[in-house]
């Protein structure tokens, strides 16, 4: 059994001088994506529309060689986009690509970053930035997923050496700022499973910045994609690598959605794919696999139902059904996330460019955004949007969720939310396959109920049928999470 204490938390990250504020208690935030006012990107004024999804955070992805494409020459046109959004200093996150054309050691406009070729240049960039947002924005963090080749060409050495030089910059700016290190991709999974390629070398790496660098941050960044399930053992796995070093962090995650097209057993078959994209990237070259994807298309009609669901043309029932079990995800995800203590999560993304068909980053995430541009502006909400808001809503509040363990039944996964000024929320649902689990009917369930009545609704917005009776609350439960509530709250 485990439980998210958001409050100590809160006092973990006051004791490192960085006092949150009211504006720090909504746990849910949503990623903008990739480019922000860069690379003919538009530098979008989105936090209204965030703020209706009942999102409390973001972040946006900044380039070095966006603001300072010239030694003293500042662009902040995209940082005040972001900025003078934000209602509260605790809405946003700005991460920083060591990305420059004349700053670091290996020349590039976005990827991949490298170590500045000289660190005076980077402290007086960092400083001036932070020094520039005037307190308010919270969050800083440095790079993103640097354990893989294409997000960080220099080496964990290097990087601990840049991470210590953004701390201090960012501190002599703005005392009351937190600084975010990690942006760990978390694509590790416990023995006896599959083993990622980079696996180990991804722990390793962040093994040795926690070990050596724990005084440069406050807060580590764990993304949490693929098996939801893992959640838990991935983020315990992270506490003890921090305990082992005698320093304990809070832990976010500023990216996570499911499911990815690689948590289906079809789509493994393309890893190869993946691959020659990314060596091509991390060698400074042109992102390949664009051939492979169109002799994908070519013969899709023949593919697996799993592969097709993430292409475009798919069959409207494909369609439907990816997003039935992205609702689902949804709910899983975070309640994994938060009942093992995650303090925040930020889902990626709200928005990104989806015209180039036969990229490898179209088939992986073009379905996943939130909203999309109707008549140039951004006002169209995909359903998954509404299964954000639904969440965001049934969980306003939220102090603290826990884990209950079902006797006899291992795969029942029930969570007790506890919210402020509200009663507890029960959620539940039956662990089953991601893909073919809906097909299978529900089971009986029941459980304590101290209220005389209870309203239940269910991840996709339908409601569920209750009954209480003689203190126990009965209901038939599926793979797809319920919420139950007392009628009217």
């Amino acid at each position: 059994m485990t439980r998210a204490l958001f409050v100590p938390a809160l006092c973990a990250l006051s004791a490192m001088g960085a006092v949150p504020t009211q504006d720090d208690d909504n746990p849910f935030g949503i990623a903008w994506g990739f480019l922000y006012g860069y690379q003919g990107t538009k530098a979008e004024r989105y936090m209204p529309q965030l703020r209706q999804l009942g999102a409390g955070m973001s972040k946006v992805y900044l380039f070095w060689n966006q603001m300072e494409p010239e030694k003293g020459r500042f662009e902040w046109s995209a940082v005040d986009a972001f900025v003078d959004q934000l209602q509260s200093p605790g809405e946003g996150l700005i991460a920083v690509f060591s990305s420059s054309m004349w700053a670091t050691r290996r020349a590039s406009a976005i990827l991949p970053p490298s170590p500045a070729k000289n660190m005076d240049d980077y402290y007086r960039f960092i400083h001036a930035l932070v020094l520039h947002c005037k307190g308010r924005v919270r969050y800083w963090q440095n790079d993103s997923e640097p354990n893989n080749p294409i997000y960080w060409s220099g080496t964990k050495e290097e990087f601990i050496e840049e991470l210590r030089v953004f701390h201090k910059a960012v501190k002599d700016a703005d005392p009351n700022a937190i600084v975010v290190a990690g942006g760990y991709d978390g694509l590790f999974n416990p023995p006896g499973m599959f083993q990622y390629p980079t696996q180990k070398y991804g722990v390793d790496f962040f093994d040795y910045v926690i070990a050596n660098a724990s005084d440069a941050f406050d807060v580590f960044d764990l993304r949490l994609y693929a098996d939801p399930y893992t959640i838990p053992w991935r983020v315990e796995h992270i506490r003890e690598m921090m305990r082992a070093h005698g320093h304990e962090k809070p832990i976010i995650c500023t990216e996570y959605n499911g499911p990815g097209f690689f948590e289906f057993a079809p789509n493994l078959a393309y890893v190869s794919i993946v691959m020659k994209w990314a060596q091509s990237l991390a060698s400074g070259g042109v992102a390949a696999g664009e051939s492979d994807i169109a002799a994908l298309y070519a013969k899709m009609s023949s593919l697996a139902p799993q592969t097709q669901m993430f292409m475009e043309g798919c069959s409207a029932e494909l369609q439907r059904k990816l997003e039935r079990l992205q609702a689902r995800d949804l709910m899983m995800r975070n309640m994994l996330a938060l009942s093992a203590g995650v303090r925040r999560t930020m889902f990626w993304d709200l928005w990104h460019d989806t015209r180039r068909r036969d990229d490898i980053m179209h088939l992986m995430f073009a379905r996943m955004k939130l909203l999309e541009y109707d008549g140039g502006a951004l006002t169209k909400r995909y359903p998954l949007a509404d299964a954000f808001a639904r969440m965001a809503k049934a969980l306003a509040g939220v102090e603290s969720v826990q884990r209950i363990a079902v006797p006899g039944r291992p795969s029942i996964y029930l969570f007790e939310v506890k919210r402020a000024n509200r009663e507890p929320l029960v959620v539940v649902w039956e662990k089953r396959d991601v893909f073919s689990g809906e097909d299978q009917p529900p089971v009986p369930f029941d459980w304590p109920w101290s209220f005389a009545d209870a309203t239940a609704t269910d991840a996709l917005g339908a409601p569920a049928p209750v009954t209480v009776k003689d203190g126990r609350v009965h209901l038939p439960v599926s793979v797809t999470p319920v919420f139950i509530d007392q009628n009217g709250n």
